[in-house]
């Protein structure tokens, strides 16, 4: 249920929704805090007083920590597993690794960095299959095109 409230059926996140869902939960956190400082008025009455530390530890702080745990179990990439990225996931790297190659050319460190860019599309398509890894071969190799000229202009003429 939380899955379909905070996310679209793509896996994007509804912003407004994240953050109200989060804000929520912090506040409520926030507030028990505040309770607790509270605690030592009631030390006249201790089942009042374990009953007020309970409800502002377990009922106030818990649905922060849960919601924090269902992040951590619903993330996707795990260190030890390539990661799972969708078509469309796959096409804005791609485009971002095409788009930065086209911005590097001018700067004075260019062949680093289009080395490094070249590396990452090598590297999306290692981890990709079908159609998005002729893509990612095809940036690889477009930006191994744009190396070589840099370094054709950059070379001294004889």
């Amino acid at each position: 249920m939380l899955q379909r409230f905070l996310y679209t059926p793509d896996g994007h996140v509804i912003v407004p929704r994240m953050l109200g869902v989060v804000v929520t939960t912090l506040l409520f956190a926030i507030f028990g805090s505040f309770l607790l400082v509270v605690t030592p008025v009631l030390g006249g009455h201790e089942g009042v007083q374990t009953i007020w530390v309970l409800f502002s530890v377990f009922l106030l702080k818990f649905p922060l920590v849960a919601l924090l745990w269902w992040f951590i179990v619903r993330n996707k990439e795990w260190p030890v597993r390539p990661p799972a990225w969708s078509e469309r996931e796959t096409g804005d790297i791609l485009a971002y690794l095409v788009a930065e190659a086209d911005r590097v050319t001018i700067l004075p460190d260019a062949e680093a960095r289009l080395k490094y860019l070249q590396g990452e599309a090598w590297n999306v398509a290692d981890r990709v299959g079908g159609d998005r890894k002729v893509d990612a071969v095809n940036v690889a190799l477009h930006i191994d095109q744009m190396l070589g000229g840099l370094r054709a202009r950059r070379s001294p003429r004889r």
